[in-house]
């Protein structure tokens, strides 16, 4: 997916479009809205730039959707550039390409990239155990880095503001891939009821991390102690990119995912399943 076709899809999808703030760029983050913000479920997709597919997915499945909900489709609007049009369509200095391939171990593929435009990974940037985690890194990465402090990047920033704005009874992370959905947060198992219910539909596993921290469903979980959710889509044997080829069976997949959610909202706010 390219820069061009996000922003176009965004406007032909329904909803309200507003912007949630901009990249460490200075591209804007887009964000759509349907129904009554106040008690939607908030949903984000392109977290990671290799993770396009759930760009598409989630625009797809928006587009068929009636009821109360708020997306924002891609949270790393200038990883989702690296890794689909290359570092020349992000409009770097000089200094700043080359430092991004050095990291990137000298090459211009980025195809693989997982970060932001600074090489700090968005989903270990968050104030929840930040700095924690067994896979974390503590200098510019392709995947992994935690950035030099929490909520170091714009794009992290942006996330943190708009979940503080509205009462939303859940938030959901996509990711890709394994067919896997991970709930709760250090000693709070908030979310598996929801998971649960998403795993019976979606025919993924349902799991509790035991050893990650710093991502966007643990800050909202130690924030606010309602349900949050990453959701991995795709086959774990298929590679990164995941294959846009399967894009048609992800979303006859998923079809049933945002009424599902739209119709626990209520559910969710008496806290009968969290």
């Amino acid at each position: 997916m390219l820069y061009r076709d996000l922003i176009g899809l965004c406007r032909e999808s329904g909803g309200k479009l507003s912007m949630i703030g901009r990249t460490e760029t200075g591209l804007p983050i887009p964000c759509l809205q349907k129904g009554d913000p106040a008690r939607s479920t908030l949903i984000f997709g392109g977290i990671h730039a290799r993770e396009h597919i759930t760009v598409e997915l989630l625009l797809a499945l928006w587009k068929a959707f009636e009821g109360d909900m708020t997306l924002v489709p891609c949270l790393n609007v200038d990883g989702l550039i690296l890794a689909t049009e290359g570092i020349g369509a992000l409009g770097l200095s000089a200094r700043e390409a080359k430092q991004l391939i050095a990291v990137n171990g000298g090459s211009e593929d980025f195809s693989l990239w997982k970060a932001n435009a600074r090489a700090v990974d968005l989903n270990v940037n968050f104030d929840a155990g930040w700095g924690t985690g067994r896979q974390n890194v503590f200098a510019p990465a392709p995947a992994n880095y935690v950035g030099p402090r929490p909520a170091s990047e714009a794009e992290t920033r942006a996330a943190v503001a708009l979940m503080g704005q509205g009462s939303y009874a859940a938030v959901l992370a996509y990711h890709s891939k394994g067919e896997e959905i991970y709930y709760g947060f250090g000693a709070s198992d908030a979310g598996y009821g929801t998971g649960k219910l998403l795993a019976a539909e979606l025919g993924y596993a349902l799991k509790k991390p035991q050893d990650s921290a710093g991502g966007l469903k643990d800050y909202w979980i130690k924030t606010t102690g309602r349900a949050g959710l990453t959701i991995e889509v795709g086959k774990d044997e298929l590679p990164h990119p995941y294959p846009r080829t399967q894009l048609p069976a992800l979303i006859d997949q998923h079809k049933r995912v945002l009424p599902l959610l739209n119709a626990l909202n209520g559910r969710l706010w008496t806290k009968s399943i969290l």
